[in-house]
């Protein structure tokens, strides 16, 4: 089964649980264009950088307050600057059939209440993107 350690995602090596993603999703070693134009011949002329990038996208199912909290927990142990909530991130490369470790920004987080009782709040499904630097 390749090199698959039973998890799809960790920061700063803290696994992040698969019974709390409900949606998973990676755009792997994604090609960045230095340029790319049409030749006099009309031929596709490309310079693509020799380093590639990932895109993760990930939401949870339907949680209450506690359950946020550690996941959100699990998320903070990967961050390694808070000001661009820049955190390292292990993943499964499904492109590669391999982990691989990487730097990843996380843009805001919307969180969407879905119930608040007196003594708990139940969120609707949180989405996580990461973007590698």
């Amino acid at each position: 089964m390749a090199n698959y350690k039973g998890y799809l995602i960790a920061f700063n090596k803290n696994i992040f649980p698969n019974k709390c993603i409900a949606e998973y999703s990676t755009t792997p070693n994604q090609r960045m264009e230095v340029s790319a134009e049409r030749d006099n011949n009309g031929d596709l002329q490309r310079k693509t950088l020799s380093n590639h990038k990932t895109n993760i996208t990930f939401s949870t199912h339907i949680l209450f307050l506690d359950d946020k909290i550690k996941i959100q927990n699990i998320i903070n142990k990967g961050i390694v600057n808070s000001t661009q909530r820049k955190c390292k991130v292990e993943y499964w490369n499904d492109e590669d059939n391999r982990y691989k470790t990487g730097y990843f920004y996380i843009p805001d987080v919307e969180f969407s209440v879905m119930d608040a009782s007196s003594n708990d709040i139940q969120y609707n499904p949180i989405t996580f993107e990461l973007i590698e630097y």
